[in-house]
């Protein structure tokens, strides 16, 4: 058609790490840069991110902290939830040109009901094909922290029964998603950020990943 223009995608871009990362914080200071160089962008979080993920989140979490489900009960879930975050947020965002930038995804599964709790990588991956599908993410930020400032930052968890684990079972995560970022779990583009530093050092390590991810210079803000 005449005059026509495709839509560019958008992308898909997930902060990974343990708890006390700062995920939430990066991603919100992200937002803010990426829209004030005039890219369309939306953030969310997972498990959650649309009302039914959101109750199912709830559930899994009660369940969870009553010890009544383990780590594949866990997966299933986390991906039924996924499954309609993806088809009623994530697609319809990335279809029509805009950015998604989320705070976790099934790479949390992975290092959570994977490594820290045992659960088997290849079904993870084989779920992810199918709940995901073609809307798996352009790039993963891992923001990468010792368990010993996992710990400390979390010292109030907030209704979250997995910052409530032992330190064990975090050393155990953090080794996992270490090991995820230096092989490229699941054929993605992982990128370690030191989470440790404070936010505004961490904030520019997080542009430098963002330039490479837009192929495009950032102008602060």
């Amino acid at each position: 058609m005449k005059g026509y223009m495709a839509i560019k995608r958008g992308k898909f871009i997930v902060f990974e790490g343990s708890g006390g990362s700062g995920k939430g914080t990066q991603i919100k200071k992200a937002k803010k840069l990426l829209l004030a160089n005039g890219l369309k962008v939306v953030t969310t979080r997972e498990p959650g991110g649309v009302p039914v993920s959101e109750e199912m989140r709830s559930f899994i979490f009660a369940l969870k902290e009553r010890k009544l489900i383990g780590s594949e009960g866990q997966m299933v879930l986390f991906f039924a939830a996924r499954k309609f975050w993806i088809d009623k947020f994530v697609k319809p965002n990335i279809d029509n040109g805009t950015s998604v930038l989320s705070d976790r995804c099934y790479m949390a599964t992975a290092a959570y009901q994977g490594y820290g709790e045992g659960g088997s990588q290849s079904q993870i991956l084989g779920i992810a094909d199918v709940a995901v599908g073609r809307y798996k993410p352009d790039a993963v930020i891992l923001l990468d922290i010792s368990p010993e400032a996992s710990m400390k930052r979390r010292e109030n968890p907030d209704g979250d029964p997995y910052d409530k684990e032992s330190v064990e079972f975090f050393e155990r995560v953090i080794a996992g998603y270490r090991k995820m970022a230096k092989t490229n779990w699941g054929r993605l583009n992982w990128y370690m950020v030191d989470g440790e530093p404070e936010p505004e050092v961490v904030a520019e390590a997080v542009v430098q990943v963002l330039e490479n991810i837009f192929s495009r210079k950032l102008n602060r803000v």
